[in-house]
């Protein structure tokens, strides 16, 4: 990426230079401290501070970013051994800066090369802070609400010593169906790989990457969602969660098997990094359609898998989409082309959770939200694995989520549980 000052008044073939190169029209945009993105609050930011809060086994990393009014926004914070380098930035970039420019700030960093996860956090903080400054809910900020709720979905399996008897599937879809709503997320490639004494993979090497499933494989797949179908009906929508474990060739063969039990969507059937291109001939060649995203990052990375139309719902990871900026960039283009948006979530820490639910209350094509352990740590103790650090928890109603209402991302963190607090900038 070009990394050329910031021209105040491009001319048109310096423009055109900066497109050649990647910069585009970022480049044109007018620095900071321009009278033009003056705030008439001359509210400024001030100051943003690292925090780390712990409850009982659990900890949590929190980005503050301060503003001179008093008010403050807030962002779960990830990859922490990078964090000096994001204090460097804040000083030379966000320091002073008025923290209503959101889109500004944003681009500003892209170009910096900050880490796409550190200006996910900080944007998700500057989007709280606006609204808490304006008194108005996120998604109220990215264009109003276009739903009144947000439905979610989960893993779901029987028991682990049931996971081989069809009952057991038939009966949880039988549970899942008196449900409004229901949706359960199986990966049985996972699962079979677990039983752990029978033959999982075929030995053909691909050279694409991924593998073939045996015969047995392929079946116990089409069981799980026969079965759930059985029990279920048409009252729950099922999806095969896959963490990209086949070769193309491998997810058509179990593709084909599963197309008559009119799946929501199977996830990665193929590797996405590895190559786009063989998932998108998993989605050519199949009704099921195909969800991929979790393991991409930002605009460029989605930009090209709608391109070679490899999927037909992207699952956002919010700690790596740049924030809600960039994110709703995503999901606009996703709809230009007829793409759903479901955004993936597992682990990531439960701030990161409500802001993406406010993209999917402003984003008319989203699907569905995952919903899937919001504390960090998966490994830890199952007690934790409702937040524990929020003023007001987090509140389901069954398979939906309906947002607090409340100024900023509608959540807040409480400081009393901080034991550690450090000064980015």
């Amino acid at each position: 990426m070009d990394h050329q000052p910031i021209s105040n008044q491009p001319n048109r073939r310096e423009l055109l230079k900066q497109s050649v190169l990647g910069a585009g029209a970022l480049a044109s945009l007018p620095s900071l401290n321009l009278p033009l993105l003056a705030a008439a609050s001359d509210s400024r930011i001030e100051a943003l501070e690292l925090l780390v809060l712990q409850r009982n086994r659990e900890q949590r990393r929190v980005l503050k970013v301060i503003s001179s009014t008093g008010a403050a926004g807030f962002a779960d914070f990830p990859d922490l051994d990078y964090a000096p380098a994001l204090g460097g930035v804040a000083k030379e970039h966000l320091i002073d800066a008025n923290p209503s420019a959101v889109e500004a700030i944003w681009s500003t960093m892209r170009r910096a090369g900050v880490l796409c996860s550190h200006r996910t956090a900080v944007d998700y903080a500057l989007w709280d802070l606006l609204g808490r400054e304006t008194g108005k809910p996120v998604y109220e900020l990215l264009g109003g609400p276009v739903r009144d709720r947000i439905r979610i979905y989960y893993y779901g399996k029987p028991p682990k010593h049931q996971l081989e008897n069809e009952d057991a599937w038939r009966a949880l879809g039988r549970k899942l169906a008196t449900q409004p709503g229901a949706v359960v997320k199986v990966d049985p490639w996972l699962v079979f790989e677990r039983f752990g004494d029978r033959k999982v993979w075929e030995d053909t090497v691909y050279e694409a990457g991924g593998r073939m499933p045996t015969k047995e494989n392929i079946a116990y797949n089409e069981m799980v969602f026969r079965c759930l179908r059985e029990g279920a009906g048409d009252k729950v929508d099922l999806i095969h969660g896959g963490h990209g474990q086949c070769s193309a060739e491998g997810a058509i063969a179990t593709c084909k098997r599963l197309e008559q039990y009119d799946l929501f969507w199977i996830e990665e059937p193929t590797s996405p990094t590895s190559s786009m291109d063989e998932m998108a001939k998993v989605a050519a060649a199949t009704t099921v359609p195909v969800a991929t995203g979790e393991n991409l990052q930002g605009l460029e990375d989605f930009t090209r898998l709608i391109d070679k139309r490899a999927a037909s719902i992207l699952n956002l990871p919010p700690p790596n989409v740049g924030g809600l900026t960039e994110a709703r960039k995503i999901a606009t283009l996703a709809e230009l082309r007829g793409i759903q948006i479901a955004p993936h979530f597992f682990s990531y820490g439960p701030l990161t959770w409500v802001a993406m639910a406010n993209l999917c209350m402003a984003t008319p094509n989203v699907l569905i939200l995952e919903a899937n352990t919001l504390r960090e740590n998966p490994s830890g103790p199952k007690g934790l694995n409702k937040n524990q650090f929020f003023k007001e928890p987090i509140q389901f109603d069954g398979y939906y989520f309906v947002p607090s209402g409340k100024p900023g991302l509608g959540y807040e963190y409480d400081e009393k549980f901080v034991v550690s607090r450090k000064r980015f900038a």
